[in-house]
């Protein structure tokens, strides 16, 4: 089963400039952040609570990790729930990916924390995640290009923080257009609502809003 694009929140249907409209099944995406930063985690986990029902319920959710900054009661503050996730934890980068890859191609939606994404590494997960349907997400620490930077993602994202939200900079689109978009984060109401994401026009309009 294939699972339909991941939504992403846009703003009078510009962002993001992808073909599908989202982030599509079937593929792999990474999403980096500064040295020290989960910019890009947070961004992830909002954008998966916020997908909804986008995940159906049969299809389980493996996220794999040596770093373990994965919080579950963290993870439910954001409004993804935990209990819908198989955590393990791997040895090192190698044994993240080989996991991850091992549960795309049964039909798993996965993310793997690691610190380094080799060309092969990416190839094989892309292949993992076509056979068995599911969304793959790779989250890292990593510059905005490195030599290893391969295009069998089917994109690839450099998230930091911006006034109230984030900055997101997608880097490299299989089929559609580099941009840069900003989102804004939602206080949530306790465990009513959670947090979510709202696109804004720019940068400057987040400051200004965070300004008061």
């Amino acid at each position: 089963m294939t699972l339909p694009p991941l939504p992403l929140p846009d703003l009078d249907g510009a962002p993001p400039q992808l073909p599908q409209g989202g982030l599509a099944a079937g593929a792999v995406h990474e999403m980096r952040g500064v040295e020290g930063g989960f910019a890009h985690l947070a961004f992830l986990v909002l954008l998966l609570a916020q997908a909804g029902g986008a995940l159906p319920g049969e299809v389980p959710v493996l996220w794999v990790s040596a770093l373990q900054n994965a919080y579950p009661p963290g993870l439910a503050w954001l409004g993804l729930d935990p209990g819908k996730i198989f955590f393990a934890q791997g040895r090192d980068d190698a044994a993240c990916l080989a996991s991850l890859e091992v549960g795309l191609r049964g039909g798993m939606a996965g993310i793997a924390e690691v610190g380094g994404l080799s060309r092969l590494a990416a190839r094989r997960l892309a292949l993992a995640a076509r056979e068995g349907g599911g969304w793959g997400f790779v989250l890292r620490h990593a510059a905005r290009r490195t030599p290893q930077d391969s295009a069998a993602c089917a994109t690839r994202w450099f998230i930091e923080p911006a006034p109230g939200g984030f900055r997101a900079e997608l880097l490299y689109a299989k089929g559609g257009r580099p941009g840069v978009f900003f989102y804004e984060v939602t206080e949530g109401d306790h465990d009513k609502t959670p947090p979510a994401l709202i696109a804004v026009t720019e940068w400057a309009d987040m400051r200004r809003r965070a300004a008061g």
